[in-house]
């Protein structure tokens, strides 16, 4: 039985000071080589051991991404790194996508252009 799990969740507009977790806990020198803000985080877990989140703009960019332990240790840092700023709740990504990170990046672009109408 596979394990696999793909959802995605929107950001909205971050409140307070903004949290990023960086490699090695390096921090980031020069503000202007931090990586875009997320629109839109993805949740990979498939039969490989781990967990990546995954986190890109409306445009496709990757905003950075984050290899945990469980689904639910990578939507509790979610929580922790975006708290009030995540809308709407987890959606599943549909078994048919074949690329969760093309349909992450469209979802987020749709969705968000409609905001206020959902």
């Amino acid at each position: 039985m596979s394990a696999r799990t793909r959802s995605v969740v929107l950001v909205g507009a971050l409140t307070g000071e903004r949290k990023a977790t960086h490699t090695g806990g390096h921090r980031v020198i020069q503000p202007d080589k931090l990586l875009p803000l997320a629109d839109v985080l993805l949740i990979v877990a498939d039969d490989e051991p781990g967990v990546m989140l995954f986190r890109y703009t409306t445009y496709g960019e990757s905003a950075g991404d984050t290899w945990h332990a469980t689904v639910d240790e990578a939507r509790a840092h979610a929580e922790y790194e975006y708290g009030n700023a995540l809308i709407l709740p987890w959606m599943d990504v549909p078994e048919d996508v074949a690329d969760p990170h093309m349909f992450a990046a469209k979802y987020a672009l749709d969705r968000l252009n409609d905001r206020g109408r959902w």
